[in-house]
């Protein structure tokens, strides 16, 4: 914070100098520890476009080899797009009118200064908030619907295939419970109903069950024992990320009636989408336009997450 106070004492309102630094400092504020945010490569696979519409859909792979005899005809692969979806891109803005009057004086830069340091933190967490409510904060709710239309995480899932996928455990978090969650991402079909070789990569809970996910995944004995067992977590999954979002809380989470009980296991290959059109941008307008004789620091981002489909995804609502 020293850097962003030495910048605050250089501020000037005439002509905006160094609100961007300030903006900017904020946007990217050191994380909690084990924060996940929307930027997160492992929790939302990140990608761009330039529509104001992202079309998308579910896509089955060429099956299992099978031996062949010498000279037959090689079978041809059957694979299929099927499941076509759309989904808007959002767009996010916000202004701070400055009045003339804060521009002429100085004893207002500390003002202004908290601001725009505010509206930092605040398209940060916009960008956040958005993030999950539409992906793992809503992921036992069709309002988050896979394109197969179940919840991203059902028991009812139809693969391409035809068969019934389950991606849905009650569970809740324990060592014994973990296993049984990864367990199903790693026996897990694809969409062809062939395994779908899905690898656990990373646990996400809200941030109340990150002390508890922390102790079961990364101690060196097994926690909650008398005795000096093994902790097989973090022994043969050491590369295991553990992960944890505010956003995730029953306190800011609304839409999961389980909210505080709910974590997820996640594959690398997993579909759930931060989908940006416009990363974020910020700056200040002078007032020379407006009517008012208002200056303007501004701050707009265009994107959407999206949940792609159910594969290398599944959760428990941690009711049992």
């Amino acid at each position: 914070m020293s850097a962003l106070r030495q910048t605050v004492s250089n501020v000037s309102l005439t002509t905006g100098s160094g609100l961007d630094e300030i903006f900017d400092s904020a946007y990217e504020m050191d994380k909690q520890p084990g924060e996940v945010r929307a930027d997160s490569e492992l929790f939302f696979r990140q990608s761009n476009t330039d529509w104001l519409v992202h079309q998308y859909a579910e896509s089955m792979g060429p099956g299992q080899f099978r031996a062949h005899a010498e000279d037959e005809e090689v079978d041809d692969a059957t694979v299929r797009i099927a499941n076509r979806t759309a989904a808007e891109i959002f767009e996010f803005d916000r202004d701070i009118g400055i009045s003339q009057r804060y521009q002429e004086s100085s004893q207002f830069y500390g003002t202004v200064a908290t601001w725009v340091e505010e509206l930092g933190i605040r398209a940060k967490t916009s960008r956040d908030e958005q993030a999950f409510i539409r992906s793992y904060g809503n992921a036992f709710s069709t309002d988050a619907a896979t394109p197969d239309g179940a919840a991203p995480v059902s028991a009812t899932h139809t693969a391409l295939s035809g068969d019934t996928v389950d991606n849905l455990e009650t569970g809740a978090l324990t060592s014994d419970n973990l296993e049984t969650v990864v367990q199903s991402l790693r026996v897990q079909q694809a969409q062809d109903g062939s395994l779908g070789s899905a690898h656990a990569d990373g646990l996400l809970t809200p941030s109340v069950l990150h002390p508890t996910a922390t102790r079961i995944a990364e101690s060196e004995l097994r926690p909650g024992v008398t005795d000096n067992d093994l902790n097989y977590w973090s022994k043969v999954y050491p590369g295991l990320m553990v992960g944890a979002s505010e956003w995730l809380d029953s306190a800011y989470n609304t839409l999961n009636s389980n909210a505080a009980t709910s974590y997820f296991v996640v594959s690398q290959r997993h579909s759930i989408t931060r989908v940006v059109r416009i990363p974020i941008q910020r700056g200040y307008t002078p007032p020379e336009n407006d009517r008012k004789r208002r200056a303007y620091y501004r701050a707009r981002f265009s994107e959407r997450v999206i949940v792609g489909t159910w594969v290398g995804l599944v959760g428990s609502n941690g009711t049992a």
